[in-house]
């Protein structure tokens, strides 16, 4: 897990260095967008609850004076949820699992503006999730042959792996003093499973996210 940790912080200062140099001329300080987010898992099925999540994260935009922006950013996100039932061995099962996913997202993507004071926008791109940590934590059972059953709880590293997907949103820009102020509702999903050992474990989540453009 530490050396997890290192890998994926070690890509993220990377990706920072690289694009902090390439926005030098453009502007004094890269970051122009800053946002919290709270999120909900939508993946209710009879073996899934949702559960809440939160996240803040800094973004860049690029051609900020046309229609059209790019948007590149850096997100601290966490979700959770519950698995009523999961496989885990050929005598072993589990119960009311819950998993919680701590992840770095790095999301790039296509705004349309629409406006000249308030604007209104669509945004449509791709992300990439680095699991930074995981766990999950349930109720298991165990029933081998000739011995009694056995029913304990646990918690436990969950080792989920990382993951990329494609998001889309929508918002506006509400002009305050020389800031805007930024409400945007988008929705993220995961275009392959976290991990398909014990069962499929997918992430997919709506957002509503507050932030401010500098």
């Amino acid at each position: 897990m530490i050396q997890k940790f290192k890998c994926t912080l070690a890509i993220v200062v990377l990706l920072f260095l690289t694009i902090q140099s390439f926005g030098q001329d453009s502007t004094k300080f890269f970051f122009d967008e800053f946002k919290l987010s709270v999120n909900r898992t939508l993946l209710s099925d009879n073996n899934t609850n949702d559960r809440y999540g939160f996240g803040l994260g800094v973004y860049h935009s690029f051609f900020q004076k046309s229609i059209p922006n790019i948007i590149l950013g850096f997100e601290y996100n966490f979700t959770s949820q519950l698995k009523k039932q999961m496989y885990e061995a050929h005598y072993e099962n589990s119960s009311n699992v819950t998993y919680t996913i701590n992840s770095i997202s790095i999301p790039i993507g296509l705004r349309i503006n629409i406006g000249k004071t308030i604007k209104y926008f669509a945004e449509v791109g791709g992300f990439v999730d680095l699991v930074i940590s995981s766990n999950r934590k349930g109720t298991m059972t165990t029933y081998y042959p000739d011995t009694l059953s056995k029913t304990f709880a646990f918690n436990e590293n969950a080792k989920l792996s990382n993951i990329y997907g494609v998001y889309l949103g929508l918002g506006v820009r509400i002009p305050i003093s020389k800031y805007e102020l930024i409400i945007a509702p988008d929705y993220k999903f995961g275009l392959k499973p976290l991990e398909s050992y014990h069962d499929d474990i997918n992430n997919a989540y709506l957002r509503i996210t507050v932030g401010l453009k500098i």
